[in-house]
Formats: structure tokens, C-alpha cells, sequence
């Protein structure tokens, strides 16, 4: 089992010495991962509902500051030696795919291949309209640009024909430094989410299933990877537990196959992050590791 922690970059944690105080002392305390969240334009009138939360409600205020996930891994990048760097979940379809492939990439060199690209298509409509991007059919176009993100960091002569974008006769450069790719791992937890993690990502990405939730996603997905001819074995499948998490649930959620567990320490107070950063790994992490 590996442990990311979700750092947002909202908040106190928007604040470039926290940010990196707290991805150091993750780093240093053994965690193997750090994310950041996407968000572009919070509307100050809000009637999508948040997946995330019982009541739907989205527990951020428009007017908290909310760093850029793509600039900010490189920013972390150079804060950090060893831990990977991922984002939880960039929301691809309101985003330039060709941009954002570039971004990951850049980011994935900067930081000597320690990049986990997350996906997700998104829940808030209307960010997308103050974006101006289409809403309605944000799956056929998450679908197509990661595709063609793929095209980009493999193909050395890139060329695409899709719906939305065609590219031929052309170059990009830099490729990412992991082969074949950076990994993507797919969020969202609908049985489209599942399926669409196992046609075109590397990983499933959950953020919020408890232990009980967990045997029916995973039907869905496993039965996605086989129908796609999928490898199970070198597929990532990471969740936030919404349990409280102790050694003995680790145990649990690795039994089920899950290789990835996301530890909850958010906070918008720095001193509550670090401390919690602290009591998970001395709590949860290493009493698991030591009983292996």
C-alpha cells in the first residue's frame, strides 16, 4: 500500500512557504504522494451540487485563494526530491488539451518523472459556462483529449484526427521522462468514471468510498478492465477512505486490492495540517508498514 495526501492548494495552503513546508514534511515523513485541486472561477451562486459532501454543499468560498494545480506542481517540484506529485483531479474538459499535455509534461521533466496526472470531468457547470466550455458533453471530450494527450507524449511525429482537435506535421517536445507515459488516473466514482478509468486510464482514482461502498465499484471496474482487455495487475486503484482510518482499515482496503490510499489531514488552519500530517504517519502508516 502507498499514501498520498491531498494538500488542495486552497486556503493557507495557497501560501507558497506552507505549501512547501507541507510537501517537505510529507516528503520527509514517508508519504509517497502529494495532490493539488482545480478549480479556475468559484460563481459566487452556486446551484450544481457538490458530490463530495451529504448535503451537496461545496465548502469553499469563492474569494479563498485556490493556486493553479498545473503551475503549482512545478513549484513543488522544486520544493520536493522524491515524493510524486499529482493532481486530484485536474478537471480535463474545461482545460486545452494540447496546453495541459505540455503543462504535465514540463511538470514531469522539472520533477525528474514524479508525476501522477488525475482526470476528472468535472461536476460544476457553472464554471464551465464562465469558462466558456460546453458542459453537456464533457465525457466524449475528456474521452478524445486524453487520447490525444497520449498521441502527444508518445508519438514522435504526432497525429490525430478527432471531433475536436486534429494535429498532423507537427512536433512535441518535451516528452514526458516516465514511459510510456505519465500516468493518468481517472476520478469520479459513477459507473462512467469506472469505465472510463479502465478504458483510457492507468489508475482509478476515488475521492470518498467507504470500506461498505468499495466491493460494488470495484465490481464495475474489474469488470471494465476485463471487457477492455485490461491487466488488473498493473492497474492503480487509489481511494479516500470516508472511514476513520486506522492500521487495521489499511488492511481492509488492501484486501479488496487497493494499492493507493489518499490520508485525510486537510485543514484551512497550517498548524492542524502539519500536526495531522504527523499523527497519520505515526498513527496509520507506520504501525501498517511495521505489520507487514
Amino acid at each position: 500500500m502507498e499514501f498520498g495526501v491531498h494538500l488542495f492548494g486552497v486556503g493557507p495552503l495557497a501560501d507558497p512557504v506552507t505549501l512547501g513546508e507541507v510537501a517537505r514534511l510529507a516528503e520527509a515523513l514517508g508519504y509517497d504522494a502529494v495532490f493539488v485541486a482545480d478549480h479556475v472561477l468559484l460563481p459566487r451562486t452556486l446551484r450544481s451540487s457538490y458530490p463530495y459532501t451529504r448535503d451537496g454543499r461545496f465548502p469553499y468560498d469563492a474569494d479563498q485563494p485556490w493556486l493553479d494545480p498545473l503551475v503549482a506542481l512545478g513549484y513543488l517540484a522544486g520544493q520536493t526530491t522524491t515524493v510524486r506529485l499529482g493532481t486530484s483531479v485536474t478537471v480535463l474538459p474545461m482545460r486545452h488539451p494540447i496546453i495541459t499535455a505540455k503543462q504535465i509534461a514540463t511538470a514531469d521533466c522539472l520533477s525528474r518523472g514524479r508525476v501522477i496526472f488525475g482526470v476528472g470531468v468535472g461536476w460544476m457547470a457553472e464554471e464551465f459556462a464562465l469558462l466558456g466550455a460546453s458542459f453537456a458533453d464533457r465525457g466524449r471530450r475528456t474521452d478524445e483529449y486524453l487520447r490525444l494527450i497520449k498521441v502527444l507524449w508518445t508519438e514522435a511525429n504526432p497525429s490525430f484526427a478527432g471531433r475536436y482537435f486534429q494535429i498532423a506535421d507537427c512536433g512535441f517536445a518535451p516528452k514526458p521522462v516516465q514511459k510510456p507515459h505519465v500516468p493518468i488516473w481517472i476520478g469520479g466514482e459513477s459507473p462512467a468514471a469506472l469505465r472510463r478509468a479502465a478504458r483510457l486510464g492507468d489508475g482509478w482514482h476515488s475521492a470518498g468510498t467507504a470500506l461498505a461502498e468499495l466491493p460494488a465499484k470495484l465490481a464495475i471496474l474489474r469488470q471494465a478492465l476485463e471487457d477492455y482487455g485490461r491487466q488488473p495487475e498493473a492497474f492503480t486503484i487509489s481511494v479516500f477512505p470516508t472511514d476513520p482510518l486506522t492500521p487495521q482499515l489499511v488492511e481492509r482496503f488492501a484486501a479488496h486490492g487497493v494499492n493507493h490510499l489518499l490520508v485525510p489531514v486537510f485543514s484551512f488552519h497550517r498548524d492542524t495540517v502539519l500536526r495531522r500530517l504527523e499523527q497519520m504517519a505515526t498513527g496509520v502508516i507506520e504501525p501498517y508498514r511495521a505489520g507487514r
